[in-house]
């Protein structure tokens, strides 16, 4: 019986060892293509992803809104005005809060002690920590964390977006806003409240 040898290859086991791989070039232009790939991903989806968060941010503060101007029109018209509203105050009859004394009066220190309108233009000059009607701080934590809010009010009564004419007794225009943290923009509601 003879024995074959086995064929052996035509190069050498040190020269097919250098065949095998990639080159320093395809090394270096694969790392740049990968890296512009990522940066390219990172610049279109990643501030998307930050502003996804908005809506709820606009959501929340649209809520808060609502509720802080739904205490503000169960308040009475004026401090002159009697319970159930007659009769109305006016220049002729029983005169109503001056421009200048528009704001807290004396014996109101939260929300809980207001009792008319505006009364909650105490919280115009500057955003306020949202706070419950007792003026416990809600701000600091839970729902309402960093959200702030301001109610301006004034006398508009010709409607006309222009507020604290003298002459316009007839109706107080009331202005929420409520911001909300980072960089959503605030939401602002305004209605009218009826002298009557």
């Amino acid at each position: 019986m003879t024995i074959k040898k086995p064929h052996s290859h035509s190069f050498s086991r040190s020269k097919h060892f250098f065949n095998q791989g990639f080159t320093l070039v395809e090394i270096i232009v694969g790392l740049v293509i990968s890296t512009l790939a990522i940066s390219l991903v990172a610049i279109i989806i990643f501030p998307l992803l930050t502003r996804s968060v908005e809506p709820i941010f606009q959501i929340r503060a649209a809520e808060i809104a609502q509720s802080v101007l739904d205490d503000v029109m169960s308040r009475r018209y004026d401090e002159t005005t009697p319970l159930g509203g007659s009769p109305i105050c006016s220049a002729a009859t029983i005169p109503c809060t001056s421009v200048a004394s528009l704001g807290i009066d004396v014996g109101e220190s939260h929300r809980g002690t207001f009792d008319d309108v505006d009364d909650f233009h105490h919280f115009c000059n500057a955003d306020n920590d949202i706070e419950d009607v007792f003026g416990s701080n809600l701000s600091a934590s839970g729902f309402t964390r960093g959200y702030t809010f301001r109610v301006c009010v004034g006398y508009d009564g010709n409607y006309n977006g222009v507020i604290n004419q003298a002459a316009e007794l007839n109706a107080k225009l009331i202005t929420v806003t409520v911001t909300p943290p980072s960089q959503a923009s605030p939401v602002v509601i305004s209605v009218y409240r009826s002298n009557y």
